[in-house]
């Protein structure tokens, strides 16, 4: 009887591994070899092309892998799933970026188009929109900095931010029949652009403006139990965003001019982060005749029933693909020639959580320092390698005294 019982625990043990095995060789994320190769403008050499990085995010994980090219090509094993193949370099006269998104569950061979990034000079130092407990939001700023070696002016400069669609970090809705991004970004809740002739407003190389929600000194509110006070003072803001009859005009600093409004208090990325751009009409285009043209008004029947207003994408000069740092999914919403990364701020448990009222911001990695002491930012036009991913306590209007 116990010869009998052994067996039969033997065989139970058997059949227990033998469907265990079928179904942990089915779980099991296969593995496919990826050739990737490059494609410049016809007046670019790829060999022309310095600190060139491809690397092939997963888009369910996060996961990144870096790819080696040799020539214009460049081999690697991943893991099945879907990819963001992104690209980064700059020649003497140029940044590029490329981008391309891959299903990757079968052995595949990944072309990816690079082409000349947007730029002017003007770039986002730094930028705060998390907030503190309890749903504190109101201290938001977005500092813009001249990261070149000329005099940039911010007349007609527009400020936005670009719709995210149905969610905060799903794929957006604003695509063509294809899936590809449209031409134009819908931009979200309110728009805002400098006012000014065309060279009212200078900004010198190394210097920067604050552009504030509410240009007022926010570490000093009142608290409550729950509250927890804002790591910023604002009130020496140079700009603040304001929306007539939304909200309190604080005089401590100017408003930029209102180009387009929906919704909301204050010009609000979301707490967990939403893509930031801007841009700057073209030349001789009168922004009073942009914003009565019809024309530049679209709606997208799956998620709206109203009118957003279309900037086309050529038109910017700065942007950064932000979204929310939870574990998930992550999909491009800017154009690669905009921003080929993307960039989020972390929660309090690190890697993974929300950054939403964090208390956090995202600012530029320093790349040097001038020998009359002029910070120059990174700016490749990927986030992902621009910013501090993460985030960092929030230094409106300072400049770091050593490089990242």
């Amino acid at each position: 009887m116990a010869k009998f019982f052994l067996y039969f625990l033997v065989a139970i043990a058997s059949l227990s591994f033998l469907f265990t095995g079928c179904d942990d060789d089915d779980d099991v994320a296969r593995d496919y070899a990826v050739t990737v190769s490059l494609n410049v403008p016809d007046d670019i050499s790829l060999s022309d092309v310095s600190e060139l990085k491809v690397v092939a995010a997963n888009i369910t994980s996060g996961a990144e892998t870096e790819i080696a090219i040799s020539g214009s090509t460049g081999s690697e094993v991943l893991n099945a799933g879907e990819y963001n193949f992104r690209v980064s370099g700059k020649t003497d006269n140029y940044n590029l970026s490329g981008l391309t998104q891959a299903e990757v569950y079968e052995d595949k061979e990944v072309s990816i188009d690079l082409v000349i990034a947007a730029g002017s000079g003007l770039i986002f130092k730094e930028v705060y929109f998390t907030g503190v407990p309890s749903c504190y939001w109101r201290d938001g700023f977005y500092e813009i900095y001249n990261n070149s070696d000329e005099v940039q002016y911010l007349d007609g400069v527009i400020l936005g931010c670009v719709s995210p669609g149905t969610g905060m970090g799903g794929p957006t809705p604003w695509v063509d029949k294809n899936g590809e991004l449209l031409d134009r970004y819908p931009m979200n809740n309110s728009t805002f652009y400098f006012p000014g002739s065309g060279e009212e407003h200078p900004l010198q190389p190394g210097e920067s403006v604050v552009v504030a929600s509410s240009a007022i000194n926010h570490s000093a509110r009142k608290l409550t139990d729950e509250d927890v006070a804002s790591p910023v003072d604002l009130s020496n803001a140079e700009w603040e965003t304001y929306v007539e009859g939304e909200k309190d005009n604080d005089e401590n600093a100017p408003n930029l001019e209102l180009m387009y409004h929906l919704w909301g208090f204050d010009f609000f990325p979301f707490n967990t982060g939403t893509p930031l751009i801007l841009a700057k009409l073209p030349e001789g285009t009168l922004m009073a005749d942009f914003i009565d043209n019809e024309d530049n008004y679209e709606r997208n029947a799956a998620i709206s029933w109203f009118n957003n207003l279309m900037l086309p994408h050529e038109y910017v000069i700065d942007a950064i693909d932000i979204t929310n740092a939870e574990d998930g999914e992550h999909y491009k919403h800017l154009h690669a020639s905009e921003d080929v990364g993307m960039t989020w701020v972390w929660g309090a448990d690190g890697p993974g959580t929300s950054g939403g009222y964090s208390g956090k911001s995202l600012r530029r990695k320093v790349v040097s320092i001038t020998s009359k002491g002029r910070v120059i930012y990174k700016d490749t036009n990927n986030s992902s390698e621009d910013f501090i991913l993460g985030g960092q306590t929030p230094t409106p209007g300072v400049n770091p005294s050593s490089v990242d």
